[in-house]
């Protein structure tokens, strides 16, 4: 499956713009702020329902106009879906899937899935525990609806227990029915990331040892659950986890009162990446960062195509000049495995020629 085509309506600087880009490779090219990036995100909103930019919804309409509006033409297995995303003034947003309505962005997005990769991901090992959480569950969303519930459902909980402690001083009673739905909605969350977490820590390692012809890369993941775990590979029952989280809420109750946030659950957890054995975070050169960011979006994509059997189409927005010709040539190497590749730049001299002459060029003055 692959993008057919793509029209962005009233959309950050397009005021109506239909695309219909190579099944292999499609660059767009040119300066700046000509809008290059603003057509990646709207392939990832269409494909995903997120942005990597993390906007509000209201943001991305163009100035004077009430509505944006995203339809994509998704080809394959013997006929074409239309996927269409209309973002409103009031920040809120309409769902249609070949013309029928629908509620949630879940019902449309997943169809074809998408990995993105930006010059901010190329903090990923040193960035934020925040970031790499995101990494993780983002992808967890487009292989799963359950994994993408769970989420939601989980964030929301943590959010009004937040207000609780923040703004109402809650009594234990006010808190306790909200425990049991962090510890819950904890577990189950903490479950699927490590079980999918595994699954890129073993394609990443791979990767990492062919880019690098040398090195280790290994994942840990620290709990701030109770569970007193760094290792990946150990086996975590829900059980024991939903246990574990309540334990520790209770033991932290005081803590947490103080510092007016929930500081027990998988929302505080860590992702650590580690070079034979040494914390990348306090060791890793940018060469080695920028190897391990490439290494996890090649592991994205493989374990799409392990998951849920499809190609995802690959977003490269403007990375390619941080990258030196080797992993270059390992990034655009995918387009060779018959995945659909969208890449905006300034410089097409980033690109191997034979490569760029069977690929669709799309300057910026057209887009």
């Amino acid at each position: 499956m692959y993008v057919k085509s793509l029209r962005l309506r009233a959309f950050r600087n397009y005021s109506d713009r239909e695309i219909q880009p190579s099944p292999g490779l499609t660059v767009f090219v040119g300066p700046n702020a000509t809008g290059k990036t603003n057509v990646i995100e709207a392939l990832q909103i269409t494909t995903s329902g997120r942005s990597f930019r993390r906007p509000k919804w209201n943001e991305v309409v163009q100035w004077g106009m009430d509505q944006a509006i995203l339809t994509a033409s998704l080809s394959g297995e013997g006929s074409d879906i239309a996927v269409e995303i209309t973002m409103r003034e009031d920040a809120t947003r309409l769902f249609r899937l070949n013309g029928t309505t629908k509620r949630r962005v879940s019902d449309v997005t997943g169809i074809l899935p998408c990995v993105v990769f930006t010059p901010e991901d190329l903090n990923l090992a040193k960035g934020a525990a925040e970031t790499r959480r995101a990494e993780i569950d983002d992808l967890g969303e487009q292989l799963s609806k359950t994994y993408g519930a769970v989420r939601r459902d989980y964030a929301k909980v943590i959010r009004h227990r937040n207000v609780l402690l923040r703004e109402w001083q809650a009594s234990d009673a006010d808190l306790e029915p909200w425990d049991v739905q962090v510890a819950s909605l904890g577990s189950r969350l903490l479950i699927h990331r490590r079980r999918l977490l595994r699954r890129i820590a073993d394609h990443a390692s791979v990767a990492y040892r062919d880019l690098s012809q040398s090195e280790r890369l290994s994942v840990g993941y620290s709990d701030k659950c109770g569970l007193h775990t760094s290792v990946l590979d150990d086996e975590i029952d829900a059980d024991e986890a939903e246990k574990a989280i309540l334990v520790s809420l209770e033991s932290r109750r005081v803590e947490e009162r103080t510092r007016r946030m929930t500081l027990v659950g998988p929302h505080r957890d860590e992702i650590t990446f580690f070079i034979d054995g040494n914390d990348a975070r306090a060791y890793a050169s940018q060469g080695q960062q920028r190897t391990i960011a490439l290494a996890w979006k090649l592991a994205e994509v493989q374990v799409v195509d392990d998951v849920v059997n499809k190609k995802p189409i690959l977003l490269l927005d403007d990375v390619m000049s941080e990258l030196d010709e080797s992993r270059r040539r390992a990034l655009t190497g995918l387009v060779q495995q018959n995945i659909q590749t969208f890449v905006s730049t300034t410089d097409v001299a980033h690109f191997d020629s034979t490569l760029m002459s069977e690929a669709l060029i799309i300057e910026s003055k057209e887009c």
